[in-house]
């Protein structure tokens, strides 16, 4: 998806967040960093036509260098200067900041080797040190050069990717292939579909190499111009076979290869410091944040990944191992998923975003779409998700979980003497919630297995991101907020626009009127928090071990906190799974019929009620119903004489086949005695009766 709204706004923010003045009230504190500059970034501050850049610390020489002084932290003094220097560099190195007093700086480093920058700030009173180590690329083919010797794994697998044959397959007008049998390709595509690409930077980059050799890298402008790009005649290998004819020295570099994503690689042998190694959105950005046309990058720094202010803070916790750090998250999916890691370094995985290489592996194929995993194993109440169910989202639910076995967590961790913090299945429980699982379910086992959405495809990855969406946002900005609902439409129509134009079939919050899904769910959701202690900061109902007198020998308050919570905490508002979330919330309200067990969730095709089994029965029979809808129930047995006995359901039901048991008492739990007895189903919806039927029974004893 194409959010051209929030692309333009992102760059007006860059723009205006590089001219903050020094004198910002930010704390007296300072760290250095590299900084990737991407083609977004770089045409967000008026340098559409400079290199973009990884933000790795291993780096080309000649190329240039972005830094940043990040004086984020705590405290209240001012920053009023920033001074950047060098601490150490190669012998020889003429390089120079291109401004040594600005918060963002550059430099081009003029000789290989280590060069240490540090940043201070008011005169030195807070300093902090980044450091640097400047190569030359070597590039990839075939077996000619160190990658593969060490990395035949890592190697292999890259080889079948399509970062290994773009470039290839470009020159060659096998990209974007029209009807006619024409491909598209242009020059600004050899930035990013080669090695290092920058023509004033003598470091071994495919772009300096060659304008070296004089091999003509715009032989493109001779035919027919499509947009920014020329159509090429599919499999036309003429350019290609001329390059490796005649320019040998440009085909280990005619890829994005290891050193695309690792940096120039010739002094890393035998010195792992040598080599970049990142997790970061940057080093995929350099290309993948390129409006108007690579946005995939682009939109994903709206994400919630992005943004996630926890990614930092907590990522070093080995109770949040490993879904608050990306690195920590690939190691962890490379190991095999083990329950513990006593690998797992908090200084050298934690902090890493939850960015692109998180998700995928650069280095495989083994997935669609080069996904690192596409299963989960277990949730904590021991469901085993079925291989294959919900496909390319079972990526997504290795850490979209609850953390805890909700049965457990409610009756044993908190009913008689009150909360541990945080109580609650933790911040995002979709896979529960979307599979129909492991919330509390007040000892209905019924309710396990409900589902709406288990039949789409790819799970999350079809609703969020319909369209390449990498924001993954169910919401855009574009011409005015509105809900994205494109995946809605397959199954909901094409007149669906906002996700309350899923109208419900019942008024479910029992407030008089039929309102959408998300509302109705909304109207449940609202009716318990009034139900709950609040935490008065938060506004929520409370989860704090400070409340704990509130709750403490209150069963009752710690379940009705549990579900409101796992509801709320899906963030969906009830649109992954409206029947569990429905069902879960009128069972905390007291509105799901007692009694009642599930036989299967189809919908029927019409209202029936089935002659009792066994029948005559001493002492238990069973009666089974249908309702082809939501509706209210009322199913009571009566004697010879028309008086009720008992009531064996009463209330509301979502569509599906049911049945209820009876064991021959009154409601006083008495037994009665031997005789014909009459059970009646009573069916209403949003007042009116649906259907009315009345059925013969013997008990004998």
């Amino acid at each position: 998806m194409k959010r051209f709204g929030t692309v333009c706004c992102q760059l007006v923010l860059i723009a205006t967040f590089l001219a903050l003045p020094l004198t910002e009230a930010t704390a007296q504190a300072v760290n250095a960093k590299v900084q990737a500059m991407s083609p977004g970034k770089l045409t967000a501050i008026g340098k559409s036509s400079n290199i973009a850049t990884t933000g790795l610390k291993v780096v080309g020489k000649g190329s240039k260098v972005y830094l940043f002084a990040d004086t984020t932290g705590s405290g209240a003094t001012t920053v009023t200067s920033v001074a950047w220097t060098f601490s150490a560099k190669p012998a020889g190195s003429n390089a120079s900041f291109d401004s040594a007093s600005n918060r963002y700086t550059s430099f081009t480093p003029d000789s290989a080797g280590q060069y240490i920058v540090q940043a201070s700030v008011n005169g030195g009173a807070k300093t902090d040190q980044e450091t640097l180590w400047v190569s030359t690329f070597v590039g990839f083919s075939g077996n000619t050069v160190a990658c593969q010797t060490c990395h035949s794994s890592n190697t292999t697998g890259w080889k079948t990717t399509g970062h290994a044959t773009i470039f290839t397959q470009g020159i060659m007008g096998q990209l974007e292939v029209n009807a006619t049998g024409l491909g598209t390709y242009g020059g600004n595509c050899f930035k990013c579909h080669t090695v290092g690409w920058d023509p004033s930077a003598n470091n071994g980059n495919f772009g300096y190499l060659a304008k070296a050799a004089g091999f003509d890298t715009s032989w493109y402008k001779g035919k027919t111009k499509s947009g920014t790009s020329y159509l090429i005649t599919a499999g036309d290998s003429s350019v290609y076979k001329n390059m490796v004819n005649n320019y040998a020295a440009l085909v280990p570099v005619s890829n994005i290869g290891c050193e695309s994503c690792h940096g120039p690689g010739k002094d890393h042998m035998g010195d792992i410091t040598k080599i970049g190694l990142s997790y970061s959105a940057g080093v995929c950005q350099s290309c993948h944040d390129a409006p108007p046309r690579h946005v995939s990058g682009t939109n994903w720094n709206y994400s919630d990944h992005a943004t996630m202010p926890l990614a930092g803070s907590v990522a070093t916790s080995t109770s949040c191992f490993p879904c608050h750090s990306g690195s920590a998250f690939g190691k962890w999916v490379k190991a095999g998923k083990p329950a513990t890691m006593t690998t797992w370094s908090t200084g050298a995985d934690g902090g890493a975003p939850i960015a692109c290489a998180t998700c995928h592996d650069p280095h495989s194929t083994t997935n669609p779409y080069q996904l690192r995993t596409v299963d989960v194993d277990t949730l904590k109440n021991g469901y085993v998700v079925p291989a294959g169910l919900l496909g390319e989202g079972q990526l997504c639910m290795n850490c979209h979980r609850s953390r805890y076995a909700a049965t457990a967590r409610v009756t044993t961790k908190a009913p008689y003497y009150g909360f541990a913090d945080h109580y609650g299945p933790h911040g995002n429980p979709q896979s529960d919630m979307i599979l129909g699982q492991n919330c509390y379910q007040y000892g209905d086992s019924t309710l396990t297995g409900l589902s709406t959405h288990t039949g789409v495809g790819n799970g999350c990855v079809t609703c969020h991101m319909s369209g390449d969406n990498h924001s993954l946002a169910m919401t855009d900005t574009t011409g005015g907020l509105h809900d994205v609902v494109t995946a809605c439409q397959t199954c909901h129509g094409a007149g669906i626009t906002k996700f309350d134009d899923i109208k419900a079939t019942y008024d479910y919050d029992r407030n008089g009127k039929i309102e959408g899904v998300k509302t109705e769910i909304a109207g449940l959701l609202n009716q318990l928090k009034a139900k709950l202690p609040i935490d008065v900061a938060t506004g929520a109902p409370t989860l704090a071990m400070k409340d704990s007198l509130l709750v403490k020998n209150r069963p009752d308050l710690v379940a009705g906190i549990y579900v409101y919570s796992f509801v709320a905490n899906d963030g969906s508002g009830g649109m992954h799974n409206a029947k569990y979330a429905i069902s879960l919330l009128q069972k905390a309200l007291g509105f799901y019929p007692t009694g009642v067990k599930v036989v299967d969730q189809k919908t029927p095709a019409g209202f029936e009620l089935s002659q009792n089994y066994p029948n005559p029965f001493n002492p238990k029979t069973d009666i089974q119903f249908s309702v082809p809808r939501a509706s209210t129930i009322q199913l009571n047995v009566y004697n010879i004489l028309g008086e009720m006995v008992t009531s064996l359901a009463n209330g509301d039901i979502v569509s599906g086949n049911y049945k209820v048991s009876w064991n021959g008492t009154n409601n006083h739990g008495q037994s009665v005695a031997s005789g014909i007895y009459f059970y009646r189903l009573v069916v209403t919806s949003n007042g009116a009766q649906q259907y009315v039927i009345t059925k013969k029974m013997l008990l004998t004893k």
